[in-house]
């Protein structure tokens, strides 16, 4: 099923505004929806695709270069979608792509118990690998110093003796 005219998509960023470039085709954005779309033709320069009024309703014209192509689109759309207003004022409004405030986040459903038991099952198994990176990052202490122990002499009679039989004493 195709999606209705005017889909936006998913809302994961705010809707462009003004002329947006598209590789070499420029596209005028307004309300969220494209007006206007200037792209080079092999006939002739550029070709000035507008859609500014209902669907149904769109002109294709020639222009002599891109310039005079958003001119002519920013003019024929401003008319057409602010008729009240003064010309130049309806353009400046339209072509007007300063950001607008962010848009308020979505509700969202509450997790899943499957969700839930995955986050505190990655929670842990983080919180593992953290103390074993830790571990592994921990400065290497030195040993111990070793405390002298008294020598036995009985050891070293026993010792004196085998080394007297090694010998052949």
């Amino acid at each position: 099923m195709l999606p209705m005219h005017g889909y936006q998509g998913f809302r994961t960023a705010p809707p462009p505004s003004g002329w947006v470039q598209l590789r070499d085709t420029w596209v005028l954005w307004w309300s969220g929806r494209q007006i206007a779309q200037v792209s080079p033709a092999k006939e002739r320069g550029v070709r000035v695709h507008l859609d500014a009024r209902k669907m149904w309703q769109t002109k294709d014209v020639w222009a002599a270069s891109v310039d005079q192509g958003k001119r002519y689109a920013e003019r024929w759309c401003a008319a057409r979608l602010y008729p009240e207003m003064r010309l130049r004022a309806a353009v400046a409004r339209m072509v007007d792509d300063s950001p607008r405030e962010p848009l308020p986040p979505l509700p969202r459903l509450p997790p899943t118990p499957e969700q839930l038991q995955q986050a505190r099952r990655l929670a842990e198994a983080g919180a593992k690998e953290l103390e074993r990176v830790k571990e592994a990052l921990a400065p290497i202490r030195p040993p111990a110093a070793k405390k002298p122990r008294a020598k036995d002499p009985q050891k070293t009679r026993v010792r004196a003796a085998l080394r007297d039989l090694r010998r052949g004493v």
